[in-house]
């Protein structure tokens, strides 16, 4: 019997230690960071497919790629300021391929601008493509997070 609740102690000891490491990071995947053009760069980059993440230890922003590493990271005190864009429009390709109604059916593109500065006091912009399922989380977790307030800019 001694086995079995030590058993379960042990169980929801590690539960409790797992839990409270989940807490210290709000993660959200499926958004994409768009690279800055570089000088000389004449194409731009292809957006960097992953998460964004809120560590709240460390105080940062951060963007993962898809297999976990840091693409960027911002410490919230960096922060300037953040904007949050939906922008529509129509979708032709569609109407002319499928069908004329789809004219009227208008798609819808997330955005997060966050303006900071870097290690060198430099003013850069950072701008993240999200997707539409959890556009308003992220906005909102920025919020928290960071302490900020995100203006908000919607096409109609």
């Amino acid at each position: 019997m001694n086995g079995h609740i030590g058993k379960a102690v042990l169980a929801a000891g590690c539960a409790l230690i797992l839990t409270a490491a989940s807490f210290a990071e709000v993660k959200f995947n499926h958004a994409e960071y768009m690279k800055p053009k570089t000088e000389g760069q004449k194409k731009d980059d292809h957006p960097v497919k992953g998460s964004i993440s809120f560590d709240r230890d460390k105080k940062t922003l951060d963007f993962l790629n898809e297999k976990g590493a840091s693409v960027l990271s911002i410490p919230d005190d960096k922060i300037k300021s953040m904007l949050y864009e939906k922008t529509s429009k129509p979708r032709y390709a569609e109407a002319i391929l499928i069908s004329p109604f789809f004219i009227f059916a208008h798609s819808k593109k997330h955005f997060l601008t966050i303006q900071y500065t870097d290690a060198d006091g430099q003013g850069k912009f950072a701008l993240i493509h999200m997707d539409k399922g959890n556009a308003r989380d992220i906005v909102a977790a920025a919020e928290a997070e960071t302490g900020k307030k995100i203006e908000r800019a919607e096409e109609r």
